[in-house]
């Protein structure tokens, strides 16, 4: 009698598919639930890291073609205070734009860049002039001197391209 029990029983489960070899290697196949839902936890915290890029670079073109600038035109993290000198060195090697930028933030910087494009008398994009520094402190006050050395003769004006800081 028993036998016979335990045989229907056996033969219920079969086609149920219960306690099946099919069924039993079904469940060790693949990774876990939870190793799923943090491998995806990892991959959406990757993207959105990458998606928000570079977040300390500022730009700022506060300068018009004829080289005058807007003075204290605020940057969301930097603010061109004022251009002293733009003029080519005695010896038409090089142009320099003097001036000074502050950090306008409660943060230092490790890096900050300064941006100029050069105009002929055309209005024609002649090159740019830079300069950068290694390190600007929370709120503090940089003197810049950028340099370009192509065209130097033809310069009639110049520009602000960008301020950039991380």
């Amino acid at each position: 009698y028993y036998y016979t029990q335990y045989l229907n029983n056996y033969a219920v489960n079969i086609k149920k598919g219960v306690g099946s070899m099919e069924e039993k290697s079904a469940k060790k196949k693949g990774f876990p639930k939870w190793a799923k839902i943090l491998i995806i936890v990892f991959v959406v915290i990757i993207i959105i890291g990458l998606a928000s890029g570079n977040e300390d670079s500022s730009s700022n073109n506060s300068s018009n073609n004829n080289g005058t600038t807007n003075k204290n035109k605020t940057q969301e993290k930097f603010t061109l205070l004022e251009v002293t000198s733009a003029a080519p060195d005695d010896y038409n090697f090089a142009y320099y734009i003097e001036g000074s930028i502050k950090n306008n933030m409660d943060k230092d910087y490790d890096y900050v860049q300064v941006e100029f494009t050069t105009y002929d008398a055309d209005g024609n994009t002649l090159g740019t002039c830079l300069d950068n520094n290694s390190g600007l402190e929370a709120n503090g006050t940089w003197k810049f001197k950028a340099m370009c050395t192509d065209n130097v003769e033809q310069i009639a004006s110049y520009k602000l391209k960008e301020i950039t800081g991380w």
